[in-house]
């Protein structure tokens, strides 16, 4: 194992000129294929890969003779007077920080500090005349005010205001969610995280901060839950993922002892941005984030503070999208530590998740070689990586001839664990996710062909994702990739039940997963094929999953699994194709039918794209309104109800405070649910 150092190396003046070379004889993706097996070879060697600069890439743009007119030039200002002269990858990102225009100015409210006080008596930190703008750049607006509360009682202060004085409450995290389910024009917008972290880049990954009550995690008991002893964790809502993960494996908190049994990649989420919209992970024994609620804390509409841990109504209130109240805390039941045995690889794409018998597979897909014996050995293997690993998912990055498999088992020992990523594979994640952001933000990159910048893109994730295993805790397995945050994308996910099969009853048909994969990739390139684009830039993800208990959960009623499936792309993708492609593959899953011929309910992720989309004929937010989850909004509201009157309050009271025109469409048949 070679020695690693304690900085990044880039790539050398030496190497830089013979990339240049090869750009100019054979073309960018020649050299660009050339410094991925640089990459390559320095990470089967245990040493850290090469980290290319901004201007490095753009001299191999401009030795290619076909891209030279369109990109000369196209990188100026202080991010190119950073990079030129041989500045390393560490100054380039700081350089383009800098470089990075400023948050819009704001002003400290004019309200008067007895109307927001702390539990300390301080004045809870606000500003007014603040632009929001969430992460993926879907959604704007310009709230009233912005509040930055650290203390239960500064929320209720808050909440307190806004009903003397007629504005709803609406909260944000990292600010991850696609969808409008922010604050409005004029309203009261709760962060539970401060501005610079919330919304910078690269992105900081702060402690627990110990004066913060909306932060902190401790055991509050224990509880036998289908044979296992599982620990009673309080989190506060304002609490990271990487927070929590550092918790976990530290002596001062978790001691190896605790994890979650499941989460989403990032760590760069907050544990009520995660709740709220009901997100998950993957693996078909595993439901969501919220099916793990025992209770939740939050102010209501009255400004006080409630909780809710009957089952009976934490199938409603676990995912409520903010309609409950503030949530300021939730305990989550843990499972003891486990220890996932990493096993990635790349793999053919017609081998990894194969195409259904009689699929009509794409010209463009490579199929040399490829038997039907070949074929029927990859259909078992990946049946059995749905129904026998822990964790089980795929990507396919845009126009690539392999998939990264990342499935695997959650078996192995203690003594064979390592921190996975290193410290030092953590920071050079993080920098290769923000670099690429800053690339795909550039004139030079967006000057490229489309299929170009996916191959460019997908040849880089391709180079840098893993092909070693390795045993490490569940939680280190769960956040294996870093630095997401730092690269900006838009991205549609849809939630597809797994019908049984026609010929087993009671039995999953995976071959439902095949073809919405499939399905994809046939769009993906018959869009390419027809009109020269490539809407879809990044990659093609599927996780399988299992069902939910929750009340509004997409995956509610999935007794036999869940395709969970989605699409990525960078944010310099037209919006208009990427409009287009989103369509046209819901057209595709809206298609699929169980056994007996009924279309299967396909949903989409709360906090995906999903609006402006058509679902079976109709304006998806009707659909979801009169079919998706039309037996599901009755109980949904009578559990509100339930909630309302405990507090001494009523739905209305909760939806003047706390909804927002979008969920008040979408919401209807609930609001309207008569009280049980």
């Amino acid at each position: 194992m070679a020695t690693t150092p304690s900085t990044l190396p880039s790539v050398d003046s030496t190497r830089l000129s013979a990339l240049v070379q090869t750009a100019a004889q054979q073309g960018l993706l020649a050299a660009w294929s050339d410094y991925l097996q640089d990459v390559r070879a320095s990470l089967a060697q245990g040493a850290p890969a090469p980290i290319i600069t901004l201007a490095q890439v753009q001299a191999l743009a401009e030795a290619d003779p076909a891209l030279a007119d369109r990109v000369n030039g196209a990188v100026q200002g202080a991010v190119q007077g950073a990079v030129q002269g041989g500045a390393g990858p560490v100054a380039t990102v700081r350089a383009a920080a800098a470089a990075v225009p400023a948050t819009p100015p704001a002003t400290r409210s004019l309200l008067a500090p007895s109307d927001f006080l702390e539990g300390n008596g301080q004045s809870v930190d606000r500003l007014s005349g603040l632009a929001f703008q969430n992460w993926g750049r879907t959604v704007s607006s310009m709230p009233g005010v912005t509040c930055f509360p650290k203390t239960r009682a500064g929320v209720q202060a808050i909440v307190q205001w806004a009903a003397a004085n007629g504005r709803s409450v609406r909260c944000a995290g990292y600010r991850h969610t696609w969808t409008s389910l922010y604050a409005e024009d004029g309203e009261v917008l709760v962060s539970l995280l401060p501005l610079s972290v919330a919304t910078q880049l690269p992105a900081s990954e702060p402690p627990i901060d110990p004066t913060n009550e909306l932060q902190g995690i401790a055991i509050t008991g224990y509880v036998e839950d289908q044979g296992v002893r599982k620990a009673l964790c309080r989190i506060g809502a304002a609490t990271t993922n990487e927070q929590f993960r550092q918790w976990c494996l530290s002596a001062q908190g978790g001691q190896w002892d605790w994890t979650l049994p499941l989460n989403v990649i990032m760590v760069e989420i907050t544990f009520g941005g995660s709740n709220a919209p009901v997100c998950h992970g993957a693996g078909w024994g595993n439901q969501t984030l919220s099916d793990l609620v025992a209770e939740i804390e939050f102010v209501n509409a009255r400004g006080e503070l409630q909780t809710v841990s009957d089952p009976a109504l934490l199938r409603s209130a676990a995912g409520a999208f903010g309609l409950l109240g503030v949530v300021t805390a939730l305990t989550l039941k843990l499972d003891p530590m486990s220890y996932a045995v990493l096993a990635p690889r790349r793999e053919r794409l017609a081998l990894s998740v194969p195409p259904p018998e009689g699929f009509a597979v794409p010209p463009q897909v490579d199929m040399s070689g490829i038997t039907p014996q070949d074929l029927a050995a990859a259909r078992a293997d990946f049946v059995s990586r749905c129904e026998t690993d822990y964790y089980a998912e795929w990507f396919w990055f845009t126009f690539q001839p392999d998939c990264w498999i990342n499935t695997w088992k959650n078996g192995g020992r203690r003594e064979d664990a390592v921190d996975y990523p290193s410290p030092l594979e953590t920071r050079a994640q993080e920098l290769q996710e923000y670099l690429a952001g800053l690339l795909i933000d550039t004139p030079l990159f967006q000057a490229l062909p489309q299929d170009m910048q996916a191959k460019l893109l997908g040849d880089s994730a391709m180079a840098f994702l893993p092909t070693e295993g390795a045993t490490t805790p569940l939680i280190d397995g769960l956040h294996f990739r870093r630095g997401i945050q730092n690269m900006r994308v838009l991205d549609m996910e849809f939630e597809i039940p797994i019908p049984e099969r026609a010929d087993q009853p009671g039995q999953p048909d995976w071959n439902l997963c095949q073809r919405a994969w499939w399905d994809a990739i046939a769009v993906i390139y018959g869009v390419f094929a027809s009109q020269g684009i490539a809407p879809m830039r990044l990659t093609l993800e599927m996780r399988i999953m299992g069902g939910s208990g929750i009340t509004l959960a997409p995956q509610r009623g999935n007794d036999l699994g869940t395709c969970s499936i989605e699409l990525l792309t960078t944010l310099n993708t037209d919006p208009g194709e990427w409009a287009q492609l989103m369509q046209q593959i819901t057209d595709a899953w809206a298609h699929y039918t169980d056994a007996q011929g009924r279309p299967l309910n396909i949903r989409p992720h709360w906090a995906k794209q999903w609006q402006g989309l058509s679902l079976r004929g109709q304006p998806i937010e009707d659909h979801l309104r009169t079919v998706a989850y039309a037996g599901q909004w009755p109980v949904f509201g009578q559990d509100l109800a339930a909630i309302a009157s405990a507090g001494g309050y009523t739905v209305a009271d909760m939806r003047q405070r706390f909804s927002n025109p979008l969920i008040d469409r979408v919401f209807a048949p609930a609001f309207q649910a008569p009280a049980p």
